[in-house]
Parts: structure tokens; sequence; C-alpha cells
């Protein structure tokens, strides 16, 4: 088996070139067969190598690892710059909970992961030593048996056919209560295919001692709807963040059928979510009393006569003081270029003013470049009604630390509160005149 090499480290939009080294000709046709099965959604395939999408996250074929990082730090050069960027992506999962935050600051103190993607085999393998710790769950399920005496019922049928010589045996159905169950044999599955995933010897060496604390279990085959059907009682209810990255890890992971050597892995999430989910999030830790926000809440646009065809228009966030909007928010994770909006996201945020009957939207983006406040440029809408909208930049790392900035929610609901405030001595200024 070929090593694993350090991951490639790539931002949004930028592309990798086949060099015959790291990025080589069949790790380039194994992403083009994955790129026809996902619709060139997460990349997309040139002559020569590929072009990442808006997609954040890590990718792998067979020994390369290939990270996509968010593409504001793209101005970064040497590796040690960008992998500050892979500490930022992993502290906003974390965050958002895409990652958890709990666990993954435990195993930060005994290991340095290499990739996003052993951050997240960690925190799997930290999750199945507390189960294990525990103890695994043991649940009733059918079984059938021929066995030297009579348990549950006995199948009258079977016994005929089965054990006409052998009278001193039954042929039973009962139930069982055992280890062999649909949670348990996820793990083991999940645990067998770590090693294949990583070189790590200390995730591989936690992965045998656990494997060893799991009974015989039959292999089986998971979809999407085998986690769909997974219930969660207060026996189950430990299990369900274990799942969680099973999940992941078992539904996005493609075997190569034609070699054997290159098979995929991917763990991509849309960096236009997790800045809205990021923004979201922060804004929640600071909100002032008598204040509340609304998430992508819908409302009608447009409806065809008399058929159930609508067009919904729905803004990303929306700020409330008791039930008044102090101001509609729209997450972009993009650089405006001079401070201008694009003509799409203008039309849509005066929308969203009219329906939601604000004064203030803000298209707020990232800034890279740290600054105590908001930067707002601001812009009017010219129909005669005062209502606003502007460009709002927010700071994504703290000054010293480059990290991520902790307050960055308590910096919008400030400028919030000032800009409400604003528009409230507005109001009352034109009643009295």
């Amino acid at each position: 088996m070929k090593m694993k090499t350090d991951p490639m480290l790539i931002f949004e939009h930028h592309p990798v070139y086949i060099d015959g080294k790291k990025f080589r000709k069949e790790h380039w046709e194994a992403l083009a067969r994955y790129n026809t099965d996902n619709d060139g959604r997460f990349f997309t395939l040139l002559p020569d190598g590929v072009k990442f999408n808006q997609f954040v996250g890590v990718i792998q074929v067979g020994n390369l690892t290939i990270e996509i990082l968010p593409k504001i730090g793209s101005k970064a050069v040497t590796r040690n710059e960008k992998k500050k960027w892979q500490s930022v992506l992993i502290d906003m999962l974390r965050e958002c909970r895409w990652m958890n935050l709990y666990h993954s600051e435990k195993a930060s103190l005994r290991f340095k992961p290499n990739s996003i993607l052993e951050a997240y085999l960690e925190i799997f393998l930290k999750e199945c030593e507390d189960l294990v710790r525990v103890g695994l769950i043991k649940k009733y399920h059918p079984r059938i048996d021929n066995l030297p005496v009579l348990k549950g019922k006995l199948l009258v049928n079977l016994q005929f056919t089965k054990n006409i010589v052998h009278k001193e045996r039954f042929y039973s159905s009962f139930s069982t209560y055992d280890r062999d169950n649909i949670y348990n044999k996820i793990l083991l599955k999940t645990l067998k295919l770590i090693p294949s995933l990583s070189q790590s010897p200390y995730l591989k060496d936690k992965v045998q001692t656990l494997i060893l604390s799991f009974p015989e279990l039959e292999d089986i085959k998971v979809s999407g709807l085998t986690f769909q059907r997974l219930h969660y009682d207060r026996k189950s209810a430990s299990y369900r963040e274990a799942m969680q990255i099973a999940a992941m890890l078992l539904l996005n992971y493609r075997p190569d059928i034609t070699s054997g050597n290159n098979n995929i892995l991917a763990l991509l999430f849309d960096m236009n979510d997790l800045w809205e989910e990021y923004i979201t999030n922060q804004i929640r830790k600071f909100l002032l009393p008598s204040w509340n926000i609304e998430v992508q809440r819908q409302k009608t646009f447009w409806q065809q006569d008399k058929t159930n065809r609508y067009k919904l228009i729905i803004p990303d966030i929306v700020i409330k003081n008791d039930k008044k909007v102090a101001l509609v928010i729209d997450t972009k994770w993009k650089i405006p270029q001079d401070n201008i909006p694009a003509d799409p996201d203008l039309k849509q945020m005066y929308v969203y003013n009219e329906y939601w009957e604000g004064i203030n939207s803000i298209l707020l983006y990232p800034r890279l470049k740290y600054s105590e406040e908001v930067l707002y440029h601001g812009g009017y809408f010219l129909n005669g009604d005062g209502k606003k909208c502007g460009v709002a930049k927010i700071s994504v790392l703290d000054q010293r630390s480059e990290k991520l900035y902790p307050y960055l929610g308590k910096k919008i609901v400030k400028f919030a509160k000032i800009i409400f405030q604003e528009n409230e001595a507005l109001k009352k200024a034109k009643t009295i005149l």
C-alpha cells in the first residue's frame, strides 16, 4: 500500500493540475468519474486538472488528499499560512456544530490531525471509545435456530423436514437480546473503513483496539435510507453523533471498482451555507433582551392564478426588536468589486425590505483585514420611501491570534441596534413635523 502524503491545500475556485507527482492522471480519471456521478456539482473538470467550486472540505482519492480552504485566504503562499486557513475552516465547522466542538477540543490536546478528514476520524473514534466504555447497546431481534432445547416457538414444518432423524433437536423461532443490532453494525463497518482512509499510526492503533471490543457482526450495505430509519430512544441516544459521522464517511465513500486503487471519499460543504450559519450562530450569542432573530423564514412572493404554483422569498436573517424589523441581512461569501453589489443581489434586498416592512437591509461580506467596527457603505433605493440597502464587511479573524474573531456577532448586533435607533429617531422627527 502506498503511504498517504501530506494533503494538498487548495482554495475555493482554484485549479489543481496534473503534475505527474502528487496529482497524477489516475487521480484525474477517478475525479472525472466522481464528477459525472455528482453532475459536476463540486468542481469543474479541466483537460489537465480540476477547478474547485464554492465547496470547502476534503476530498481523498487513493493516496492523495486534497483540502479545499476558504477563498478569502487565497493570498496565502507558504504551507504554514495555508495551514492557518485549515484551522479557520475547522473552527467554523465546530462553531456551526458540523464538527463536534467538545470532542474536537479534547482531541486536539492529544492528537494534532494532519487534515480535516483526520479531525473527523478522531471525533468518531472518541465517540466509539465512550460507547464501548459505557457498554454497547443490546437490542431484541428475532432469530431462528436448530437447538438442543426448545426455546420460543417450535417451527413445525422445519422440525419435520430438518429433524426427522435428530428428534433430540428443536427448530425454534425466538427473540434474543444481544449486541447484534444495526447501530453496532454501522459502527463496526465504519471502524473497518478507517485504516483505508488514514495512515496515522495513532488512529490505526485506536481502530484495532476498538474492533476487539465488538462481537462478530455481519457486514451490511448502507444507504441514506439506513440512517433515516434509525430511531433514537433512551438507550440509543448516545449513538447519535457517532451515527452522524458514520453517515458522512460511509455515504460519501466511493470505492474504485475499476482498479481498486483510487477510492474516493469527499466531505465537502457549501461555503455559502457555512458562512450563513456561522453568522447566524454568532448573532444568537449576543442578542439583546426583547430582540430576536428569524432565519430562512419564507413568504409567498408570486402565485399563478388558480394553481398551487408559486415562488417564495427567503431572506437569510431578519433581526427584530420586539415585533419591529431592525435589520434584514443577506450573507454573501464573496468580495464585491468597488463595494458595489451585483444587480440581482440588490433587487433581492429591495424585495426583502418591502415584504418584511423593514427600512434597512445589508449585504454582509467577509473581511480579511481586521477592523474594530463593521465597515458599512450605505446605499438607498430611489423610490421615495427612504429604504436603505448597504454593503457591510465584517472581520473574520482576530487581529492578534489570527483565529476566528470571537465577538463578530456582538459587532453585528451593535450595528443593528445603532441603525434601528437612528430609524426610530427619524420616524419620530417626521411625525412631529
